[in-house]
């Protein structure tokens, strides 16, 4: 459609009157119809087509996150199911762990209690080598000093003398 007769068609609307400006309107209307159709046919084909393929799109990630989603909830149903077989299998573990830390607990405690009757035995050995160590040199202090008291009841200043010219003649 070119402007020219669609130009003319606008002259006669305004010198017609009203039916003139019915007329006027209705041209009015399809040019802008027209206008639109071609951008909507222009434009809406692609704009649809792009839609659908992202819709297209947004189903398969659906699908595919509704089958991971279902594979999960099974992996989840399986365990659940086994859950009881894994408790029983968990306490006999634990019980089994337990005993054998009571053995271990057993055995430490009796290994401890050796080293402990071993140093006392040690302790009592020692304080019984002291005492005897400390008798003896008690013993000892009283021997000398019963005997430089009897030497000395019987020393005299003649024996003294005579013990001291004695030691002077050896040297």
């Amino acid at each position: 459609m070119t402007l020219a007769p669609l130009a003319a068609m606008v002259l006669l609307a305004a010198e017609g009157g009203h039916d003139n400006l019915m007329l006027f309107r209705w041209i009015n209307f399809l040019i802008l119809a027209g206008g639109l159709g071609y951008l909507i046919r222009k434009n809406a084909g692609p704009f649809f087509a792009g839609r659908n393929e992202s819709i297209t799109r947004e189903i398969a990630e659906a699908r595919k996150q509704l089958a991971e989603s279902e594979a999960r909830a099974r992996a989840i149903e399986e365990r659940l199911s086994r859950l009881d077989q894994e408790i029983a299998a968990l306490r006999e573990t634990a019980r089994g762990e337990m005993a054998a830390q009571a053995v271990r607990l057993e055995q430490q405690t009796g290994q401890a209690m050796r080293k402990v009757f071993t140093q006392a035995e040690q302790d009592m050995a020692a304080a019984a080598k002291s005492a005897r160590q400390e008798l003896k040199a008690y013993a000892a202090g009283l021997a000398v000093g019963l005997a430089e008291e009897r030497i000395a009841g019987r020393m005299t200043q003649q024996t003294q003398r005579a013990l001291v010219e004695a030691f002077v003649r050896n040297l």
